[in-house]
């Protein structure tokens, strides 16, 4: 029987699994560029048609989505339908 540090029973506890996040070598700053392009074109769309708080803001909660693993047309759908919700228009939030 082991003796823990304290005179206790020393219990075995299973091994602790460690994950490292490695990037591969595609990964580079044109990739991340190019992921993003689409939502920094939208905003440069919008900022004709509202403000530029509004259409940064937009542009940022899409590539926020994307990055969450939504694709652009799915991100871009769901920020827009936020855009309805009287809550973050109240708030100014989502500026109209």
């Amino acid at each position: 029987m082991n003796r823990g540090l304290f005179g206790g029973t020393k219990r075995c506890r299973p091994p602790v699994q460690v994950y490292q996040f490695t990037l591969p070598q595609s990964l580079n700053t044109c990739y991340f560029l190019m992921q993003v392009l689409p939502a920094v074109r939208h905003g440069l769309q919008e900022i004709e048609n509202t403000t530029a708080k509004h259409a940064i803001t937009e542009s940022c909660l899409i590539c926020y989505l994307m990055g969450m693993g939504f694709d652009y047309c799915t991100a871009l759908a769901i920020v827009e339908s936020w855009e309805s919700d009287e809550k973050l228009l109240a708030e100014g939030i989502l500026c109209e």
